[in-house]
C-alpha cells in the first residue's frame, strides 16, 4: 500500500487516499517519489480540456517528478536500486523512424508507453479498480512503477525537489529553444506566457545570446521573474497590442522567434504575427482539443515564409538532457530554484491545483 493523490469522480475533487502497488514487471522500476511539480497539463487532464489527454477515474496525475529507485523488474537494463532518477514522460527506443529521423519526443515506444491497456498495466488500483496514470507515469503518489527508460538516473548531487521540474517545465522551455530551433546571437526572440515553461525559454534564448529577449504577460510577477531569468524586455499584454509592442523593440519586422506557452489560441495568433517575415512562431501551450487557430491573414504565411511548429516536450531526448540540464544547475549557469513559488504536501494538492487556476505564482512542488 502506498497513498495517492486520486481523482475518485468525474470533475470531482482529489483524494489523498491509501492505493494498492503491484510489483514491477519486466522492463519496470518501483520508484519512491521525492518531488513532484504541479503543471497547467495535469489540471486539463483531470478536468477536461484536451480530449487525447482526458483520464477517467479513478485517475492519478503528474508528469513531472524525481525520486528513488528501490526495484527493479526483470530484463531491465539501466536504472539500479539507489539512483537517483528524473522521470520522464516520454519513452524513446532509439530505433524506429522518428528516433533515426531525429524527433525523438515523437518516438512510437513513446505512444505505446502512454497507452495504459499495454505493457504490465496500470501500477496503483483503488479497492481492485485500476487507476488511470498520466502517461506511464502519475507522479502523485508517494511510490509508483514506471517504464525503466522513463527512469534517467541523475548526479545525486541534485536536490530532487528541483531535479524535478526538469522532467517538463524545465526541458520543454530549454528543449524549445535549443532542439526545436536554432535561436542565433543577436536574434530577436518573443516569449508569450511567462510561467514555468515560459521561463525556462527565457533563460535559453538568453544564454543562446539572443539580441533581444521579450517576454509577454499579463500578470506582474511573472513579468518580474522574467526579467530575473533574462528578459531584456517586458510587455504587459493587458494594455497593448501584442505584436505592435513586440514590434516597436525589434524594428518594424517583428522577432526572429517568437515562443507561445498559455495554450490560449489568441496568444497563439499573437505569436504568429509578432514574428518576422522568414520567422518561426513555436506553439507549446496545450490548447483545448476542439480549438481553432484563427489567423489574421493566411497570405501574409505564404507572402512572408513564415514557419509554424510545435514542440512537444521540448522535442529532446530525455535520457541525453536531463544529466546535461542537472550539470548546468550544479555548475551555476541553469536557474532552478527561482522556479518553485511554493512547497507544498500531496495532501494539499486541491489548494494547489486552485492556485493554478487564478495564476497565483509560478511552481508548485510537492515534496514526500
Amino acid at each position: 500500500m502506498t497513498r495517492a493523490a486520486v481523482q475518485l469522480k468525474p470533475d470531482g475533487p482529489i483524494e489523498f487516499t491509501e492505493v494498492d502497488v503491484r510489483p514491477p514487471g519486466p522492463g519496470e522500476v518501483r520508484v519512491r517519489m521525492a518531488a513532484a511539480g504541479l503543471c497547467h497539463t495535469d489540471v486539463q487532464a483531470l478536468y477536461g480540456g484536451v480530449a487525447s489527454m482526458t483520464m477517467p477515474p479513478p485517475a492519478v496525475a503528474g508528469h513531472e517528478g524525481a525520486g528513488v529507485v528501490t526495484e527493479v523488474g526483470p530484463g531491465v537494463v539501466g536504472p539500479t536500486v539507489g539512483d537517483h532518477v528524473i522521470l520522464s514522460a516520454l519513452g524513446h527506443d532509439g530505433t524506429c523512424e522518428f528516433c533515426t529521423d531525429g524527433h525523438p519526443s515523437l518516438c512510437l515506444r513513446s505512444l505505446q508507453l502512454a497507452d495504459p491497456r499495454t505493457g504490465n498495466g496500470p501500477a496503483l488500483s483503488v479497492d481492485g479498480t485500476p487507476v488511470t496514470p498520466f502517461g506511464p507515469l502519475g507522479t502523485f503518489t508517494e511510490e509508483t512503477i514506471v517504464p525503466a527508460e522513463c527512469a534517467i538516473a541523475i548526479d545525486k548531487a541534485m536536490p530532487l525537489d528541483l531535479a524535478c521540474l526538469i522532467g517538463c517545465a524545465v526541458s520543454t522551455g530549454v528543449g524549445a529553444v535549443r532542439n526545436r530551433v536554432a535561436v542565433r546571437p543577436g536574434d530577436h526572440v518573443a516569449v508569450l506566457g511567462c510561467g514555468g515553461v515560459g521561463l525556462n525559454i527565457v533563460q535559453a534564448a538568453r544564454r543562446a545570446g539572443a539580441g533581444s529577449v521579450i517576454a509577454v504577460d499579463v500578470r506582474e510577477e511573472k513579468l518580474a521573474a522574467a526579467t530575473a531569468f533574462g528578459a531584456t524586455h517586458v510587455i504587459d499584454a493587458r494594455h497593448v497590442r501584442v505584436p505592435d509592442a513586440v514590434r516597436a523593440v525589434t524594428g518594424p519586422f517583428g522577432a526572429h522567434f517568437t515562443f507561445e506557452s498559455t495554450g490560449l489560441t489568441d496568444c497563439m495568433a499573437q505569436a504568429v504575427s509578432a514574428a518576422r517575415p522568414g520567422g518561426t512562431a513555436v506553439l507549446l501551450g496545450m490548447a483545448p482539443g476542439s480549438s481553432a487557430l484563427a489567423l489574421d491573414n493566411i497570405a501574409d504565411i505564404i507572402l512572408q515564409e513564415k514557419v509554424i511548429t510545435g514542440s512537444l516536450m521540448g522535442s529532446g531526448y530525455s535520457a541525453r538532457d536531463f544529466p546535461v540540464l542537472v550539470r548546468e544547475y550544479l555548475e551555476g549557469t541553469l536557474k532552478l530554484d527561482e522556479l518553485i513559488t511554493r512547497r507544498r504536501p500531496l495532501a494539499e494538492i486541491n489548494e494547489a491545483i486552485a492556485d493554478l487556476k487564478s495564476g497565483t505564482g509560478l511552481r508548485t512542488v510537492f515534496t514526500f
